[in-house]
């Protein structure tokens, strides 16, 4: 994010309240018209502001683009609350966190569709789309080094634990709504089944 940007996102009162309903408004116009629909004179008027308030708090339809985007790939914290609920096991615990990171790409399908096709022009575009599973992997990283220093688990590669099992669900998550190929069925719920047992098999005690 440039320098003009950042400083309208430290914004408070009215001007962050701008900010945001250009936000929100960029969020559902990229969702259902693409990149190229969302004009800055569309955003704005969703916004119910002139392109000139836009222009001030955003230099160019890329600045809207990628402080939407970085809102929305900045998921650590909402990965970090699913682990810190109480859970009567590890097995059910990583079936929950499983299910939330996918069902998070799921409801963030329509604009993480947007990233991956900007992302052949754009290497920034390409890197916060990245960061949505990189993330949801060391989060769970973490979560698992915590457990093994607890004696819960054995002594393991947590980071290479934690990539690959997120690295199964993104890739039903790619096959099922980017390739939108009807002749694949994938059974998300069994797949996360059996990923959470491959995954204990090479981690419990």
């Amino acid at each position: 994010m440039d320098k003009q940007n950042r400083i309208h996102a430290e914004g408070n009162g009215e001007e962050q309240e701008t900010r945001d309903r250009i936000l929100s408004a960029a969020r559902q116009l990229m969702a259902k018209k693409g990149m190229k629909g969302a004009t800055t004179k569309k955003i704005a008027e969703l916004a119910g502001v002139n392109e000139v308030t836009l222009f001030r708090h955003f230099t160019n339809k890329k600045g809207i683009l990628m402080a939407v985007m970085e809102e929305m790939t900045d998921t650590r914290s909402l990965m970090k609350e699913v682990l810190e609920q109480a859970y009567p096991d590890i097995r059910t615990m990583l079936l929950s966190y499983g299910r939330a990171y996918y069902n998070l790409m799921v409801e963030r399908k329509e604009l993480l569709m947007i990233c991956i096709l900007e992302s052949g022009d754009d290497p920034e575009m390409c890197d916060l789309f990245a960061r949505v599973p990189i993330t949801a992997g060391m989060v769970l990283a973490e979560k698992l080094a915590v457990l093994t220093a607890e004696g819960k688990l054995r002594e393991a590669d947590c980071q290479t634990a934690g990539h690959m099992f997120i690295s199964s669900l993104y890739t039903a998550f790619m096959i099922l709504y980017h390739t939108q190929n009807q002749d694949i069925s994938i059974e998300i719920e069994k797949l996360l089944d059996k990923s959470v047992d491959i995954l204990l098999a090479g981690i419990q005690k």
